[in-house]
């Protein structure tokens, strides 16, 4: 197939990656730790909390709640007709983009999905009516983020490249899975990963004592995908999934950097999906009619 122009970056380089990328998410512990709990406990928590209140303040204890309340009623409106700037959309990048993985120059090429990629699906999940204080399960959490750390601070031993995590909360009230999304160059750096002191520390001790923790469950998924069958697109969107990916390059002045993957996919070849694995020149959409407002 003939190839398109330069794909364009949307997201300039970093001159490093922050340290604790993976690590350093106290939002994340906030919405783990809100998911111990149905919101009918949390509810009942709050009127303990409001009721102990009331007895020793009187109706004076009311005030608080009806004060917040009113102030975030009034923030939701200031925010959505424009008077007040909206923290939600902050990192959103207003575009239709895809994520196109650069060379070492930092240059995206003209071949969409030019490069493999090892998608790493792990996840686990407390089933202990104790929750997050259920046996074994701190002591999970801790070998995990100690693995994190390792990749973290050395992804080029590894081809790691990025990771984001997620609570699947669909299927359940409280106690909701916890899955990380990981992606790395090639399948040999992920089974390298798993056969270094870091993984190996935390798969001994499951091995040991995993009969005693039959409320925890584990699972990985691997998936190593060949160049030419992987493709995304997202419009006007946080960086997330691959697009949250980190790749080392070095700039035309010599000078190590971070690329991001994001590319303007409004145009060319990656305007379609055949078009971003490498399998059409991208004109679907204007057999079948339809009108890209991008």
């Amino acid at each position: 197939m003939a190839l398109g122009k330069e794909f364009i970056g949307l997201v300039p380089p970093r001159d490093q990656k922050k340290p604790g990328d993976l690590t350093a998410n106290p939002v994340g512990l906030k919405s783990f730790l809100r998911d111990q709990f149905s919101i009918t406990t949390w509810l009942c928590l709050g009127a303990i909390a409001q009721g102990g209140l009331f007895l020793a303040a009187g109706r004076l204890a009311l005030v608080p709640a009806v004060l917040l309340v009113m102030y975030r009623i009034f923030v939701a409106y200031a925010q959505s007709i424009g008077w007040m700037h909206n923290p939600l959309m902050d990192g959103v990048l207003m575009k239709k983009f895809s994520a196109q993985i650069p060379d070492s120059n930092g240059n995206y090429g003209t071949k969409p999905a030019d490069s493999e990629i090892v998608v790493f699906l792990i996840g686990t999940r407390c089933n202990s009516s104790l929750g997050l204080l259920g046996h074994g399960f701190k002591q999970l959490g801790d070998y995990f983020d100690a693995m994190l750390a390792v990749l973290d601070a050395k992804p080029d031993d590894y081809g790691f490249l990025g990771m984001t995590r997620w609570l699947n909360s669909a299927d359940r009230e409280t106690g909701s899975e916890s899955l990380s999304v990981c992606y790395f160059r090639t399948i040999e750096g992920l089974h390298k990963f798993a056969h270094d002191s870091a993984h190996r520390e935390g798969w001994d001790w499951w091995n040991k004592d995993y009969q005693k923790m039959p409320h925890i469950s584990i699972y990985h998924e691997i998936y190593s995908v060949p160049k030419g069958n992987w493709e995304s697109i997202y419009i006007n969107s946080h960086l997330s999934g691959i697009n949250s990916t980190k790749f080392k390059i070095t700039d035309m002045e010599g000078k190590e950097k971070w690329a991001s993957p994001v590319v303007d996919a409004s145009k060319g070849l990656l305007k379609t999906s055949a078009g971003r694995m490498s399998r059409s020149q991208a004109g679907e959409h204007e057999k079948m009619g339809v009108v890209d407002p991008y």
